[in-house]
């Protein structure tokens, strides 16, 4: 229910993939999706054994389950345009909520941004190619804010993709998302494989960086000229201990 009373999904999701009047909306669809992988499941065909489950669709505030055929037919023809509406909502819904954000002893808010490789050995799923771990697997990227460990995006990487690949991008949008949700200073926590020279390039044109100064941890003040004093919001660690 959470989805549907706090959340804008139903509107956005249809903006994003206009559907058929008498196809089964799309927020259904994403909802349905969303209680499988709350339950650990992420097969499209585990959803059949829900469909006449009342807990179930009670529980979601849906009054029809979709069919394993139809979440499969729904996401191969829209899971790219799906990816914005439901980050959306998820920020949406932690405003929504006034969901506590807890700082560090210092006062700062940990962002913390890291490659976290699985081992998909043995599938044919797309991406999946030896990770620095020596698997066969995926390498996601995620970023997690607060002592909470708020997820503000899991982003989907092949296993040989290096972890610098695309972080600066990566960077941009969690930045953004942190901001929305906290005017509290921001402590972003990168993997030593995130060369802070490079990772800076994410930072609009007035910020510079330093190479690191000591073993761990030099704080490259960044993103804006107002910024850029020690009491300013933005903070980078080039390395973690």
């Amino acid at each position: 229910m959470a989805i549907t009373q706090h959340t804008d999904l139903a509107k956005d999701a249809t903006a994003a993939a206009p559907a058929r009047s008498d196809a089964i909306p799309h927020v259904k669809i994403l909802t349905s999706y969303i209680g499988l992988l709350c339950l650990g499941k992420s097969d499209f065909e585990a959803i059949e054994a829900f469909r006449q489950d009342p807990y179930f669709a009670a529980a979601l505030d849906v009054d029809q389950v979709p069919s394993a055929v139809t979440l499969r037919q729904r996401f191969d023809a829209h899971a790219a345009a799906f990816i914005e509406p439901i980050i959306e909502a998820s920020i949406a819904f932690l405003q929504r909520m006034a969901a506590p954000i807890t700082p560090l002893a210092n006062g700062l808010v940990a962002l913390d941004a890291d490659v976290t490789p699985l081992n998909n050995a043995k599938t044919k799923k797309e991406g999946v190619s030896r990770t620095y771990k020596g698997d066969d697997g995926l390498a996601p990227m995620a970023a997690y804010l607060g002592q909470e460990g708020y997820c503000l995006e899991w982003e989907l990487r092949a296993g040989s993709q290096h972890c610098q690949k695309g972080t600066p991008v990566f960077l941009q949008r969690v930045l953004a998302r942190a901001r929305r949700l906290t005017a509290l200073p921001l402590l972003l926590r990168l993997d030593s494989g995130n060369d802070a020279l490079c990772a800076s390039s994410s930072a609009p044109s007035p910020a510079r960086a330093r190479p690191c100064s000591g073993p761990c941890c030099a704080r490259i003040p960044a993103f804006t000229p107002a910024c850029r004093a020690p009491s300013g919001p933005w903070w980078w660690p080039t390395c973690r201990s």
